[in-house]
């Protein structure tokens, strides 16, 4: 993807839920626990909403995917044989190679990343204070 990449935006008239809700039934079981740690993370931070759904579970997904695919390639090989004696690419590689790709970009996305978090937009908001010192900024 080239250019420059859009400044994001926290949009301020959804609320946060006060639970994490619950893994959706597809989700398999050894991930369910990931899916806890970054939904409460995303809410500690006033990020989850009923739109970030579905970018949460696409990134569980990813992860769960980028480790199915290792485990094939720890399992068979990089490279198996093509049934006439020959060897070729295990395919688990392309499939390894595009889950990382989904799951670094939602990592990015989600604010899950170091620089990601940097960003203005994945900062929780700030308490504004009323009282007069605030104002005369003591």
């Amino acid at each position: 993807m080239k250019g420059r990449k859009p400044d994001l935006r926290v949009i301020e008239n959804s609320s946060p839920p006060e639970e994490i809700p619950l893994a959706p039934d597809h989700i398999p079981e050894p991930m369910r626990e990931e899916w806890l740690k970054v939904a409460a993370d995303l809410r500690d931070r006033k990020l989850l909403n009923e739109a970030m759904g579905g970018s949460l579970d696409a990134y569980i997904m990813a992860l769960w995917n980028m480790r199915r695919a290792q485990q094939m390639i720890d399992q068979h090989g990089e490279l198996i044989g093509d049934g006439k004696g020959s060897l070729k690419a295990n395919p688990a590689i392309n499939l390894l190679g595009k889950a990382q790709e989904v799951f670094l970009r939602l990592s990015t996305e989600l604010g899950l990343t170091p620089v990601a978090r940097s960003r203005a937009a994945f900062q929780p908001p700030k308490e504004k204070d009323n009282d007069i010192f605030s104002h005369a900024g003591l």
